[in-house]
């Protein structure tokens, strides 16, 4: 088994824009490089400030995924007195699962990786020593792949291996309906496009009633599926928003780190599922701030979403629908806060 790799190094220059300074291995298209340093290159103009988070992006040109990383740092001899790079990883989407899921830890071995390299490029190293940099960071990405990937393989076949074990364990699975609520363009069904596909939805398109999707997580060997009604935050669809409410079990209120008006709304939000459910302090509510990647722009601190939280009772998390920031995290700690209150047994 082979999970096919390849690493790009761009850069921008004044004079003929984003280009590729050193890429690996060498059969990666002419083509491929150009737009991956293209739209990497171009993440640059939607903020002032970087993040330091590892981005997934979908490369739909060259049909792979991503893992992006924004570089830049000082340099007196440019424009504006920075440089401007990226790192990027493409992958075919067969193999997105196991990037996916190992998110974090690649990202360790970039910032390893990064420590030797980016000195060699401050100091216009030569493109054959980058290039064998590039060449080792790529062999030890992949062998570490592979690596995860076989213990995926074999956790997997010893499942197959013991199907009475299988049977008894799906009784133990556990299925929760949480809906997603808050004003409209808070980013509600980019988090969900997060969370299920990996994927963000940069222009904004109006959800209309609910989309209803579902994805399986695992935690404390058992299995969780999660069933998402992201939920329209238009007032005409107030009167049957609250059929939909019926029967869940986690809700989610989202507002916007750089709307005050979503944010003061979260109350009314907190209000109406107040007076739509008799179980209502059974209920596992969270409130998300969505946006944390637009550092500039941020309007609510986090002290002051923290003490509404509190005045509410309930957790609250600052997310990134954009870059994935603690979206994993969000259905992570509801159903961890679940087990420990006893209303999950396992």
């Amino acid at each position: 088994m082979e999970i096919a790799l390849q690493i790009i190094y761009s850069q921008f220059d004044e004079k003929i824009g984003p280009y590729t300074y050193v890429f690996y291995p060498k059969e990666v298209s002419k083509y491929t490089r150009s737009s991956v340093s293209s739209m990497t290159i171009d993440l640059f103009t939607y903020s002032k400030k970087i993040s330091d988070e590892l981005i997934i992006m979908s490369f739909p040109q060259a049909k792979k995924k991503g893992l992006v990383k924004l570089l830049e740092w000082k340099d007196p001899t440019r424009r504006g007195g920075r440089r401007e790079a990226t790192l990027t990883i493409l992958f075919e989407e067969k193999d997105d699962s196991i990037l996916y899921k190992y998110k974090d830890d690649i990202e360790e071995q970039i910032n390893e990786f990064l420590k030797d390299f980016l000195p060699l490029v401050k100091k216009y190293g030569e493109k054959d020593i980058l290039r064998d940099n590039l060449k080792k960071f790529h062999n030890n990405i992949q062998t570490f792949l592979l690596k995860l990937s076989s213990r995926e393989l074999q956790f997997a076949d010893s499942s197959k291996q013991f199907p009475k074990t299988q049977e008894q364990s799906t009784k133990t699975d556990f299925a929760f309906k949480t809906i997603i609520i808050g004003d409209p363009g808070v980013g509600k069904t980019s988090m969900v496009l997060q969370f299920t596909d990996k994927a963000f939805r940069r222009s904004y398109i109006p959800t209309i009633g609910a989309n209803i999707t579902e994805k399986n997580i695992y935690l404390q060997n058992a299995s969780f599926q999660m069933i998402l009604w992201d939920l329209a935050g238009q007032s005409k669809f107030q009167k049957i928003r609250s059929l939909y409410y019926n029967g869940a079990q986690c809700i989610i209120i989202v507002f916007d780190l750089t709307n005050t008006e979503s944010f003061e709304n979260v109350k009314n939000w907190y209000s109406d599922v107040k007076s739509s459910f008799n179980n209502f302090n059974e209920l596992e509510i969270v409130m998300c701030g969505n946006k944390c990647d637009l550092e500039e722009e941020i309007k609510i601190s986090q002290e002051e979403a923290l003490s509404l939280a509190t005045e509410l009772n309930i957790g609250y998390l600052e997310t990134s629908a954009r870059i994935g920031k603690n979206i994993d995290k969000i259905f992570d700690d509801m159903i961890k806060d679940m087990i420990s209150k006893g209303i999950i047994e396992i």
